[in-house]
């Protein structure tokens, strides 16, 4: 998460039941009655390829997870689907003010129609109190605790239990889009002995207070023991939102169901962020891709998400399957890279890591894996259509410029044996290197091209495919060479905190490159604060400057998302993953 990794993960719903006509549906010319369909219930199938690692919001980035979550759970506001601005979902958007200290408020009020499953208001309180368990220093919400610092108290009004202001200490750039994408919990459920309330918000949200309070408050222990608990984000009556539907089942390893909750606050709705048509949606989990084309053609599911390029081209002309599905693509919102371990090994040199974005085709790995337009080339980690993106130098594909590099790095080839070698810490080292990728077909393909490319210039590369979850754990512990990595684009302005400061190596953010560097660090900090966009503009052109020097990743491409659809339902597309809204769908 550059934010976009945090609030377009987070952020993906919207607000009051009256309102505007809900955007036009996607419809398809072949009339449904022409169709004999295997499934005829308002039940909606979805193939993901993870099992989620559990449904408590904070606990976890994980995307399979969101896609499930955000239908149970929901956050103060939500985001416009095309033109990304915060739009309401349980509250107005915020009343933003000036204050005379130096700090900006953001006042709300809750829908006052808004309630929990057992016909509590959601309020204020509840506001606080998610807070508090999401900055609590036991909980492990590490990815999520950086944006919310800033926080200095929340305000609540006594005549009015819905109204809140949120007060900060300092302006911060996506300090709106932060507080809006804070999920809210029912306090009743998650903190019954209300423990929270005898600690201070403004504790929490002081990063070295909270660091102090670490190991010896009792209350956030406790608190945390229960919170912390896989229950809480797998059981059915511990996992309570106040979304339209609630967890009815999960059988580990093959899938689990959500239901209408009949009680739903906004059950009548007409906006599609808030909408629960479907009956029930149930989650089959399918990490092999054949295993899911197999599952379209059985009729299994209704929805498939980002099948090899490879297969969804030969898919979609398939005569059976054209009648009975859409394949629709939308612009994607996340890119993938070769993340290099700066930490320790082979990779702690600048050199070493220039020369390897020049033995990385990345044209040709587009023209094998993603033709006709399913993805396009990223140089950085800066959207290119923003206006303060920085067009450097492509580092493009050079084995000559790679081999310049390498021997300016001190590798040579000293004992004949057509492996490069370097002296590290003392020790004779060998260019050899383990290279962690997914278990798809275009993950693997880049692999074998890789291997490759590096044995061309006398590195050798062993290939390791894994799946998602247990590449994300090597990455984040640091136990990896290089690895195939998937980050978000920030539709946003960029605030790098998360993925690049040298604070945020992981538990603490998505910095798995082990990327340090103190300008950049000064950098993200100016650009978290300052809200000028003439005046951010050179510090964003600077920190793409050193990000390209330092090169601690290969970028190499945004896929578009890919997405097969049953054409027993309607729906919209939206470029915010996975592209549509589950809930908005409409059987025809």
């Amino acid at each position: 998460m550059t934010t976009r990794y945090f609030l377009c993960l987070l952020m993906a719903a919207a607000f009051f039941a009256c309102g505007p006509d809900p955007k036009p549906m996607v419809t398809t010319d072949t009339p449904v009655s022409a169709v004999d369909f295997k499934h005829t219930d308002n039940v909606l199938r979805v193939a993901l390829r993870q099992e989620p690692e559990g449904l408590n919001p904070v606990l976890t980035a994980q995307a399979d997870s969101r896609y499930v979550r955000e239908l149970i759970f929901q956050t103060l506001n939500g985001q416009d689907p095309e033109t990304f601005e915060v739009i309401p979902l349980l509250a107005t958007t915020p009343d933003v003010r000036k204050e005379s200290g130096g700090g900006v408020s953001y006042s709300y009020e809750i829908d006052p129609n808004a309630k929990w499953p057992n016909g509590l208001p959601v309020t204020a309180a509840d506001v606080v109190f998610s807070l508090k368990a999401m900055m609590n220093p036991e909980v492990e919400s590490g990815p999520y605790k950086p944006y919310y610092y800033n926080i200095e108290s929340v305000i609540t009004s006594p005549g009015n239990e819905r109204r809140f202001r949120v007060m900060t200490r300092r302006p911060y750039l996506l300090a709106k889009q932060s507080i809006a994408s804070l999920t809210v919990y029912p306090e009743y459920v998650y903190d019954p002995q209300q423990l929270l309330r005898k600690v201070r918000l403004s504790d929490l949200t002081d990063e070295k207070t909270a660091a102090r309070l670490k190991g010896k408050d009792e209350n956030l222990i406790a608190f945390a023991k229960e919170f912390n608990d896989i229950s809480t984000a797998t059981e059915p009556d511990k996992v309570v939102g106040s979304g339209p539907y609630r967890l009815l089942s999960w059988e580990a390893g093959q899938r689990l169901t959500l239901e209408q909750r009949p009680d739903y606050w906004a059950k009548d709705t007409r906006k599609e962020e808030l909408q629960g048509k479907p009956e029930q949606i149930i989650f089959e989990f399918i990490p092999d891709p054949q295993t899911t084309v197999n599952a379209l053609r059985d009729e299994k599911v209704d929805f498939a998400l980002n099948l090899s390029a490879g297969q969804f081209r030969e898919l979609r002309e398939d005569d059976f399957l054209k009648a009975r599905y859409d394949f629709a693509t939308v612009p994607g919102t996340s890119y993938f890279g070769l993340t290099m371990n700066m930490r320790e090994g082979i990779f702690k040199d600048k050199a070493t890591r220039q020369a390897m974005a020049h033995l990385v085709d990345v044209d040709a790995i587009i023209e094998q894996f993603f033709p006709n337009g399913l993805a396009s080339r990223v140089h950085g980690p800066v959207l290119s259509g923003k206006d303060y993106y920085a067009d450097l130098p492509h580092k493009d594909y050079s084995p000559e410029k790679a081999l310049a590099l390498l021997e300016s790095a001190g590798w040579e080839d000293t004992n004949g044996d057509g492996t490069l070698d370097k002296e590290i810490d003392g020790a004779r080292k060998e260019f050899k290197f383990k290279f962690l990728t997914f278990p798809s077909p275009e993950a693997e393909g880049i692999g074998a091209l890789m291997k490759e490319w590096m044995a061309e210039a006398g590195i050798e590369v062993e290939v390791v495919a894994m799946p998602g979850r247990a590449l994300y754990e090597e990455l984040n512990k640091g136990d990896f060479d290089m690895g195939l990595q998937g980050m978000g684009l920030d539709p946003n302005p960029d605030e790098f905190t998360q993925v690049w400061a040298s604070t945020s190596v992981p538990p603490n953010g998505t910095n798995r490159t082990g990327f340090a560097n103190a300008e950049a660090d000064r950098l993200i900090r100016s650009i978290a604060s300052t809200v000028n966009d003439k005046d951010r503009a050179p510090m964003y052109q600077r920190f793409q400057e050193i990000i390209h020097e330092e090169q601690p990743m290969v970028f190499l491409i945004s896929p578009a998302t890919r997405m097969v659809v049953s054409k027993r339902f309607s729906y919209s597309t939206s470029p915010i993953s996975p592209g549509v809204r589950f809930g908005a769908f409409e059987q025809r």
